[in-house]
């Protein structure tokens, strides 16, 4: 009999085969996309995720947030600086029920100049950054981009299935000097099985980007088009006019 863990595994990487299957591949996304793989660990993470974790064992770190219990792993080195960087960790929830989530981590770490290196400084640590999966499952696709913002911002997607009906989403993180901060979500994906042709979907990438004023999203699928998301004062990207893609 099967655990709830190998379950909630299992539906997690049906929907992001779909998702990966779906992508037209005429759309050239702007950032490179990878899907997590929570089973590979970054060359030199592991003397960075100790400082991040220090109840971590062999690269993964149990931690109770709130009413929920997490297992963390190293994901990824982002740069921010010559003596700066970034470390993207993702923790799959314990609960593995269809409204639990997963929960992604950043912590800014500082280290001698130069490409990241021992020893590592604490300068900070944020959790439920970007966006998290349901049945327990943090970000399923993961990339990131210094063409968005002035800083690098982490892109983070994630989603799940509704009575047949596939949702896909992304949340832009840009990670500024003072921590990160959510300045976008996209919708990425949706197909709905109960549609009479059984092809009602759309799979959307980031395209194009003007630095700190919009970027470009395109759709393809059963039906073809682009939405622009603009910057405003309060540096959030907002969509102009209203989505076509349907809503879950």
């Amino acid at each position: 009999m099967p655990s709830s863990k190998t379950i909630a595994a299992v539906c997690f990487a049906t929907f992001a085969s779909a998702m990966v299957a779906a992508l037209p591949a005429s759309a050239q996304s702007l950032i490179e996309i990878q899907d997590v793989d929570r089973d590979n660990v970054l060359a030199g993470t592991p003397a960075a995720f100790v400082v991040a974790f220090p109840e971590a064992q062999r690269n993964e770190a149990v931690r109770a947030v709130g009413d929920d219990t997490y297992s963390f792993v190293p994901l990824a080195f982002i740069p921010l600086s010559d003596t700066r960087v970034a470390l993207v960790s993702t923790g799959a929830n314990e609960c593995t029920g269809q409204a639990c989530s997963g929960m992604n981590a950043v912590h800014y770490l500082g280290h001698d100049a130069g490409a990241p290196r021992y020893p590592y400084t604490l300068q900070g640590e944020w959790l439920d950054v970007g966006a998290a999966g349901v049945v327990g499952n943090p970000a399923l696709r993961w990339g990131w981009t210094k063409a968005i913002a002035a800083n690098p911002v982490l892109y983070t997607e994630a989603g799940g299935v509704w009575q047949g009906r596939g949702c896909g989403y992304a949340v832009l993180t840009e990670l500024t000097p003072a921590g990160p901060v959510q300045i976008a979500r996209i919708q990425t994906y949706f197909s709905d099985a109960s549609a009479d042709d059984g092809e009602a979907g759309v799979d959307g990438v980031i395209t194009a980007a003007d630095q700190g004023r919009s970027f470009t999203v395109s759709y393809s699928g059963s039906a073809s088009f682009k939405e622009t998301y603009t910057r405003g004062a309060d540096g959030q990207f907002r969509l102009d006019g209203q989505s076509r893609v349907p809503a879950c």
